[in-house]
């Protein structure tokens, strides 16, 4: 009975994890539907293009080992009104392995303390992480505040395929028993992974009117992944151009 019901919550997990894809890519696919069709009916499309850092917030072994390192996207925009623009977007982020952040997450005391060591270091070691991900995007500029200078918001949902490396700490014990020096190694490693999730987002930025066809902005957002796993989270501060075609 424990094994059959155990199976029943397993199985739920999966169908629920499917039908949270499905339900993202359908909303993904609707509004990148509506976009053509706006696009088609006003002619008012808008090419996105912006780069910067990503700051890793969530989980422990995202945020505290990993550092921001570069990243950008590429978006399609159709303006539903003045003030109203849906968006779809390709990103991609870097990140490098934060060998200070792993080094303060193990206790070496307690290694010299327990086996009598004089001296453990650690060196660790990782290739770089990435999050990527395609989503639908509202952005809302206020119609009052419009001008050269006009804040937004920003929001929407898509999916994340995340891939961390695998971070590889030797670690090397000294220790000097009459007075000769014997070093040893110890090979440890924090597993890596990769998972695809959905995810949403919300964020602000300001926009700045160069002319009537070319726009600059800058941006910060909050990004969430949904998955019961990794739920990885990060936030974006990027800079950009918005040319109207």
């Amino acid at each position: 009975m424990i094994g059959g019901a155990a199976m029943t919550t397993w199985t739920s997990v999966l169908s629920w994890k499917a039908i949270m894809k499905r339900s993202v890519m359908l909303s993904v696919i609707v509004l990148l539907a509506l976009t053509t069709g706006s696009a088609q009916q006003t002619g008012g499309l808008e090419i996105l293009v912006s780069s910067g850092v990503a700051l890793p917030t969530s989980p422990m072994s995202f945020a505290d080992y990993w550092n921001m390192q570069y990243g950008g996207s590429v978006g399609v925009g159709i303006p539903l009104s003045q003030s109203v623009t849906i968006i779809g977007a390709v990103e991609y982020f870097r990140f490098r392995l934060n060998a200070e952040g792993v080094r303060d997450r193990i206790n070496t005391e307690y290694l010299r303390d327990t086996w009598l060591f004089d001296e453990v270091s650690l060196n660790p070691s990782a290739g770089p992480s990435s999050v990527a991900t395609f989503s639908a995007n509202v952005r809302i500029s206020p119609s009052d505040l419009t001008g050269w200078l006009a804040p937004h918001l920003i929001t929407g949902a898509g999916v994340m395929h995340v891939s961390l490396s695998e971070t590889f700490i030797p670690t090397t014990s000294a220790i000097s028993p009459d007075g000769v020096d014997i070093s040893m190694t110890a090979q440890r490693s924090i597993r890596g992974g990769e998972e695809t999730e959905a995810f949403f987002q919300i964020g602000l930025g300001f926009d700045v009117r160069v002319s009537d066809a070319l726009g600059v902005f800058v941006e910060g957002r909050y990004v969430h992944g949904l998955s019961k796993g990794l739920g990885t989270s990060y936030v974006p501060l990027t800079a950009g151009v918005g040319y109207s075609l």
